[in-house]
């Protein structure tokens, strides 16, 4: 990239869990943290990319299960 001023607003983190299970609740609750800020409406969508594999389903079960408690 010629300008590299993109990179001045990328912010990442690393977060370390002590396992996979451990792993999906945190990223889970993050998720649905981050959906809550937000406060979807019909007028005001959100929208989740998710990548697909084998890796996230756990994530993927939580969020399933999160969403059926309300």
């Amino acid at each position: 990239l010629k300008d590299r001023t993109i990179y001045k607003y990328i912010n990442m983190r690393i977060i370390i869990q002590p396992d996979y299970d451990d792993l999906v609740v945190w990223a889970g609750n993050y998720i649905i943290h981050k959906i809550r800020l937000y406060n979807p409406t019909s007028d005001n969508l959100f929208v989740l990319g998710l990548p697909t594999g084998s890796t996230p389903i756990g994530l993927y079960n939580y969020l399933a299960c999160e969403c059926k408690k309300g």
